[in-house]
């Protein structure tokens, strides 16, 4: 494992564009957790201008609440991690490194787990982010901190690295069977937003919920806000068992297809 490591690490260490995206990434999404409260709130605080119903401000950021609600907007943005995945896997094929690493002794079984603890590196990676965030945000809007405050919603954390987890090894899929770049991110954007949905609005619900995407996106559901509760609406504020083996179900499932096609396909 740790040569798996070290060979997939040069490959990444000295790559300015994967450091670029990354950097990227981090700051957009620390961007956006810094400034989505007031964001809302304004909006908010706009349309209740011409409302009868007085409509309160809402902290984002107050623990426990804190853990579901930026894991719930993370969740916005884990399509840009699939595309650094599928820029990186694809590249395997356009330099040739895939074969010329099975050609220097790397098994086709070894080459797919050093992109799986990739996959797992990036996933672990943005959830530090989140959690880091998530914990200095709620210090310092949280007026009363408690442990059970602190710690009552941070399965959500996990719930998100799952989450982030089985969507990457769904992209790393559509990358090894395309293999082509352009034609990856187009296959698997044009699934992620139109193909699925299509499918799932044919499909009863009970159906569709098992759907890959649908199953991934349900671990989080809409954060319960006082806005919500004021018209009636109240979400899931736990994660289910069912979304969290089925998403352990569909990744094994896509390491399993990727390593059939590594498999039967010459390289």
């Amino acid at each position: 494992m740790n040569r798996l490591i070290k060979i997939d690490f040069r490959k990444y260490y000295h790559n300015r564009t994967f450091w670029v995206l990354s950097a990227l990434y981090v700051v957009l999404v620390v961007f956006v957790f810094m400034g989505i409260e007031s964001f809302l709130n304004h909006v908010v605080s706009n349309v209740g201008k011409n409302s009868q119903v007085a409509i309160p401000n809402f902290s984002l950021y107050s623990f426990p609440y804190v853990w579901q609600n930026l894991a719930y907007v993370a969740g916005f943005f884990k399509i840009f991690l699939a595309l650094i995945v599928i820029i990186f896997v694809t590249n395997e094929y356009s330099y040739k490194t895939i074969r010329q690493n099975v050609m220097s002794g790397m098994s086709r079984v070894e080459f797919l787990f050093s992109k799986v603890i990739f996959v797992l590196f990036i996933s672990l990676g943005v959830t530090l982010v989140l959690f880091l965030s998530a914990m200095l945000l709620g210090f310092a809007h949280t007026g009363h901190i408690t442990t059970a405050l602190v710690f009552g919603k941070m399965f959500f954390v996990p719930a998100y690295f799952l989450e982030v987890f089985a969507f990457l090894l769904m992209a790393m899929l559509f990358a090894f069977v395309l293999q082509k770049q352009g034609l990856s991110i187009a296959i698997f954007a044009l699934y992620y937003y139109v193909l699925e949905p299509i499918i799932a609005f044919k499909l009863p619900d009970n159906v569709a919920h098992f759907l890959p995407l649908k199953m991934i996106a349900h671990l989080i559901d809409v954060p319960n806000s006082s806005l919500m509760k004021i018209f009636g609406v109240n979400f899931r504020e736990t994660v289910s068992w069912m979304d969290i083996w089925g998403c352990l179900g569909y990744s094994v499932l896509f390491i399993v297809l990727v390593y059939l096609f590594l498999k039967n396909r010459d390289l």
